[in-house]
């Protein structure tokens, strides 16, 4: 079955950083990829993420984003990244469980007229551990580890058929 919906994490799988909410104002853009807070904390992008967003919403695979940190912090790291704009629907939340966060997407996506079936979904995350809980909650969806299943995200076009 064909991928249409492809669901991202984000610490450590959109970008090189494990925890987005511990960022403080003011947050200094060092360029377009790579960014410092207050304390010297600094975040990049991994190399190929922005055209691999960019090729996927070519395709029209609608993508979401599942992280856990706090909605007003995801908000603003990805709207100071220009990131914000690939993604059609963002749940962030302050706790560790993907798949209802995924579920909540499914849920937004019915409330657009947009009904999706799990294994026509994809979902990134750099830890696997979350893919049980996906998988015995959510069903077949296709769980891709990132840096162990695939080493950059281009990869992932290859894996939407």
């Amino acid at each position: 079955m064909k991928i249409k919906v492809v669901i991202f994490d984000a610490d450590k799988t959109l970008w090189d950083h494990y925890n987005i909410s511990e960022f403080e104002d003011p947050i200094k853009v060092i360029n377009k990829n790579e960014i410092e807070d207050a304390k010297g904390r600094k975040l990049k992008v991994f190399p190929d993420v922005r055209d691999t967003l960019e090729e996927l919403k070519k395709k029209g695979i609608i993508l979401g984003l599942a992280t856990w940190n706090y909605p007003e912090k995801t908000q603003k790291i990805l709207q100071i990244l220009d990131l914000y704009k690939y993604f059609d629907v963002i749940v962030s939340r302050d706790f560790p469980y993907k798949f209802i966060m995924i579920n909540e997407i499914f849920n937004e996506l019915r409330n657009k007229g947009i009904k999706i079936k799990p294994e026509e979904t994809m979902f990134v995350d750099d830890r696997r551990s979350h893919f049980g809980n996906v998988w015995l909650y959510l069903g077949n969806i296709k769980c891709v580890e990132m840096w162990k299943d695939i080493k950059c995200h281009s990869e992932i076009l290859h894996m939407l058929d």
